[in-house]
Formats: structure tokens, sequence, C-alpha cells
């Protein structure tokens, strides 16, 4: 039996919606909020953008990423609908460091920099909420900096698909039964997030398939034993 421990030591990998118990602070969030209705593949800033304005992503799917100088994208997260990004810039009000782009179409709400701090100080509760957020993602970049190093790209793909599948997870009892994750990013997307290549991830993804641990349809892979994954990925 897998204890709840293996699910404590994951706290950081799941974000319920930022706003979730807060229903008077969003609806005061939206009044000082512009919505955009964003296209698949349309991107929502780029890197070296003016860092004034953070964004709630109402409905739709968002990658973070960086281009290194050979043009190749290395993606750093994925948003989900419930979710804030653009955090770290409008608090230190410097720069994008990465682009955010669109991977289904979206429905959001920007706000800009000075309304969003008037709104923390009017509110403790959501402030607090943006330190919770700010230490989660932290505490994921640094589970992945630790994954490249002590992690081989059997367990770094487990770890992505668990990430990716984790809205799935939060409860115990649905550990009991396969758990399906939508793939939105291509091979090489994925690639790029666990350090590896689209020909090593292709040929990972087969033997965990041939293993009996998944299956993999055109946009759906399946974690077959997510009780026995979850306990592999955390010893």
């Amino acid at each position: 039996m897998i204890s709840g421990n293996s699910i404590e030591r994951k706290w950081h990998l799941s974000e319920k919606d930022f706003f979730r118990e807060l229903a008077s602070e969003k609806k005061e969030f939206i009044s000082l909020s512009v919505p955009h209705r964003i296209k698949k593949n349309e991107f929502i800033f780029l890197e070296e953008d003016l860092g004034d304005s953070a964004f709630y992503l109402e409905t739709g799917e968002v990658r973070i990423s960086r281009i290194d100088s050979l043009g190749k994208e290395s993606i750093v997260f994925v948003r989900y609908a419930g979710e804030m990004f653009g955090l770290a810039e409008i608090i230190g009000g410097e720069k994008r460091t990465c682009n955010a782009q669109a991977i289904t179409n979206c429905l959001l709400y920007e706000i800009k920099k000075n309304d969003f701090e008037s709104l923390l100080r009017r509110h403790y509760p959501l402030a607090r909420r943006v330190m919770e957020v700010m230490g989660r993602r932290l505490r994921y970049l640094g589970e992945q900096i630790e994954n490249l190093m002590v992690c081989d790209v059997g367990t770094r793909l487990l770890k992505l698909l668990i990430y990716l599948g984790c809205h799935n997870l939060i409860n115990l009892s649905s550990l009991d039964k396969p758990i399906v994750v939508t793939v939105r990013l291509t091979q090489e997307q994925i690639a790029s997030m666990i350090g590896s290549s689209q020909q090593t991830v292709s040929e990972t993804l087969k033997k965990l398939k041939e293993d009996g641990v998944i299956e993999i349809t055109r946009k759906e892979i399946t974690l077959l034993k997510p009780k026995e994954i979850l306990k592999y990925i955390s010893t």
C-alpha cells in the first residue's frame, strides 16, 4: 500500500483555482482586469516584454517557455484554467524572461501592476495566496534540477506525466484507477521539459507501454498503475 506521505511530498505539483474560497476577491480582480480571448498558438507575451501585468487563466492551457540562441524551445511550466501566471515579473517589475503561448483557445484576464498591488494591500488572503503559489513553483523548479542530476529519462518522464495529470491525483481514491493524461504537447516539447531528445522520449514511451505501465492513444496517455508509479518516483 502506498502511504499518504507520497501524495504529501507532491503538494507542489497541483495548483487549485487561485481564487478558491476567495469569491469576493475574484470579483474585485475581474472588475480591475481586461478580458482577452486568445487563439491556440497565439503568444500572450514574449521574452524581454515589460512585465507590467499578470494574468488569470479562466479557460484553456498555456505553456511558459524559453528559446535558446539556436532556436530550441525549453518548456518551463504548463499553466491550466484557474491558475495565475506572470507573477514573478509583476512583483519585481522586471522584463519577461519567458514566453507565454496558448496551447488551446483561452479566456484570460489581465491586470496591471498598480491595480494588482493595490488589491494585494487590501486583501491579505490574496497576498498570502500569491506567496503560496510562488512557493509551489519554486519547489517544482528545484525538483526539476534534482531530477536532471539523479534520475534517468524513464523516471523523469513518469514524473512529468504525473505533473501533467496531477489535477486527477489530488484525491487518494483516484489512485485505484487508471489516470488519463490529456497530452497537448509534442514529443519534442515533452523532451524539452525533461532534458532529453525526441527520439529518446519516443523509445521510452514505447518501453513503458510494453511494460504495461502506460497506454498511448493519439492525444492521451493513460497511467495504468498510478499507485505503483507514484511509489516508484517518490523513492
